[in-house]
Order: C-alpha cells, then structure tokens, then sequence
C-alpha cells in the first residue's frame, strides 16, 4: 500500500513536491518519541506542505501538525485501528480516514468528529506487469496469518463462571457471519470482575474492553481458517502461504500444502494471478470493511472467494465480481462449482479486476481527501 500511495502521489502532484519520512517508532512510542519529533520538525521546516499524509494514525504527527497548523491525513489499512482514542485524535487539523463505515460510526458515537469513512485502493497498472507461473498453480490458496490468540492466558486465573462467558463470547461469534457483536456482549462490570480476580490471583495482568474483544476476534479468526482450510483440502489441492504456523497446526492441516510468506511486491501478484481460486476471510473484529487483500486479488484479476462483509454489498456484485461464502460449508460448495466450472470463473474474475480498476483507483481516493479536508493543493 505504501509504495502504490507514493506513486500515486507523485502522478498527481510532481516527484518533486512529494517527499517522505521512512521510521520505524521502537517500542510504539508513538505519542512522544524525541528522535522523530526532531526529524519530523526539521522536514517541516524545509518548506511549506499543504498537508501530511501517513497511512494509519500517530498521535505525534498529528500532534506536531495541530501545532504548525497542517491539515494531517491518517488514512488506516488496520481495522481496529492500532491506536486506541485518544485525545490527539480531537485535533481540528485531523483528517483520520478508516476503510471501515461503522467503525467510524463507532468513533463518532464516542465523541470523534474527525473520522471519514474511505475505502482503501488498488495500483491494477503494477499488477498488470505479471505474469502467472505454474509455481503457483493451486486449486485454492490462501495467503494470511492464521493469528496467535491470547485467550488461553486471559483465561488462566479467572473463574469457571467467566471463562464460560468467554468460550460463550467466541461461540456466538463463530456462528455470527457478516456482523461483529462481541463489543456489545462485553460489559464494564465484566471486565472489572476479570481485574480484580487477576489482582486476587496474583495474576499481573490488567485488560480493557478493546484488549479482550481484539483477543476474542483474534481466535474466532483463527478457528474459521483453520477449521475452513482443513475442510477444503480434504477435497481440493489446497495451499497455504503464511508465517504464522505451528506444530499443532500443521498437524491439523496435514492434507493442506504449507509454504512460507510471499514477498508482498514481487511473489504475492503472481500466486493470485496462477491461482483458480483466492481464498480471503475477513479478520472477525472488521465491522463492516473490504479487507486490503480482496483488492489485491481482485486487482491481480483472481478469483476472488471471500467470507460476506457489508461493504462488499454496496460496490460489488455478488456472483458476478466475486462470490461470497456464509458458513464454512458453502465455501466448500461454492469452491467445488467453481472448479468444476471454469468458464465462469473466468468471467466472475475478469468483472472483479474491471470494477476495482475503475472504482478503487489511489488517485481518486487522494482527490477525496483533499475535498474533505478543502485542501487546494
């Protein structure tokens, strides 16, 4: 994402005018870190910006743009965002973009004027440039992180009664496609219960809303991949493309072909590209959002075989320009007409790269900002 945004933006506006800060915050000490606050004032001074840009959002950016009075626009690609509110986040300069409607509904609800709900985008022209390659030749494939959870030691020190309430949380969850609930499952008192029988126990660990629903949808993520992995490759030659595996995992997919990561910029578009059908499900705490990696699929002209987001509703047609799956089950069904019918697939394929070539262009997403913001740059 980064590199198709820069390139974008020099199209737009000239190599020349846009210049960039490349840092890497340690510790994410990212509301007060001396080193970049330097850095970043020193490139401020060199001219004058019509605006800063950063994808996801750094409270000492947009602290340090409130100061000299630069509209700062945060455009997020994680969702949940990585950065819990706060009140640098209030700024009047603050243009804070997330590609998931109701999250910005959640922010806006909670007292945040600043958030704008924006798609994310796709650089086609680049795809364009590969070719498929029979190294990649799969039936289905499936590139992502099956996800660490960190419910196992939540649990540890809690009471029968609690930890029955969270193995309820991911249960309901589980069987809830298309809608994030858990954040209205989880209660203050809840929550202030869990604290105070770590503090009895011992235990020295302190959780907050966020931090239990983010663990609560990390492993609801982790059991529709797994579970929907195992499930197709007992069928279909199935692969798998991911750094995040362990013993126990490949004991389970055992019948699943297990590679290491893909270079995001070199590999990934040929493996979409060679692929008959592109596997995504969407991380469970995404409200409403079109994850980054359909558009890649869909921009590399894959097949694109997704778990049902809302968002897909309102700028894709379903069956036409990808195809959606409710359950693990009409994944396998849809996986199996699919296969069998190639011509189809051709053409659902085909209409998907056509319409995000069209639709989710970087330049038409920054042409959005800048109106937004009333920015004449």
């Amino acid at each position: 994402m980064h590199g198709d945004m820069k390139s974008a933006l020099e199209g737009m506006f000239g190599r020349e005018y846009v210049h960039e800060i490349y840092y890497v915050f340690k510790n994410k000490d990212i509301y007060h870190n001396e080193e970049f606050e330097d850095l970043f004032k020193g490139k401020l001074k060199d001219q004058n910006y019509d605006f800063v840009l950063s994808t996801n959002f750094f409270p000492v950016i947009a602290r340090i743009c409130n100061e000299e009075g630069i509209p700062y626009f945060a455009w997020s690609y994680d969702t949940p965002m990585n950065v819990l509110p706060c009140e640098e986040m209030r700024y009047d300069t603050n243009f804070i973009f997330l590609f998931d409607k109701l999250e910005v509904a959640r922010y806006k609800e909670l007292g945040f004027g600043r958030f704008y709900h924006l798609p994310l985008a796709v650089n086609t022209g680049r795809y364009d440039t590969f070719k498929p390659s029979g190294k990649y030749t799969a039936d289905i494939s499936f590139m992502g992180k099956l996800y660490r959870s960190t419910i196992p030691y939540i649990k540890d020190g809690l009471s029968e009664a609690l930890v029955g309430y969270i193995d309820k949380l991911i249960s309901i969850q589980r069987q809830t496609i298309g809608k994030y609930i858990v954040d209205d499952l989880i209660s203050q008192p809840i929550i202030a219960e869990m604290n105070r029988q770590y503090a009895e126990s011992g235990k020295d660990l302190t959780i907050i809303k966020e931090q239990l629903s983010y663990a609560v949808s990390a492993h609801v993520t982790y059991l529709d991949r797994v579970i929907l992995l195992e499930m197709l490759a007992r069928r279909f030659d199935t692969h798998l493309y991911t750094y995040d595996i362990g013993d126990t995992e490949k004991g389970i997919l055992k019948n699943v072909k297990i590679h290491g990561p893909l270079n995001y910029y070199t590999e990934m578009p040929i493996m979409f590209k060679s692929s008959k059908i592109n596997l995504n499900g969407s991380f469970r705490a995404a409200k409403s959002a079109i994850p980054m990696r359909a558009l890649d699929i869909m921009g590399c002209g894959g097949f694109l075989l997704t778990s049902v987001q809302p968002e897909y509703e309102d700028y894709f047609d379903n069956g036409k320009e990808l195809v959606m799956y409710h359950s693990e089950e009409e994944a396998v069904e849809l996986s199996d007409y699919y296969l069998k019918h190639d011509d189809e697939r051709k053409k659902v394929a085909a209409a998907g790269y056509e319409k995000v070539k069209k639709a989710f262009r970087y330049e038409d997403r920054f042409n959005e900002m800048l109106r937004v913001a009333g920015v004449n740059a």
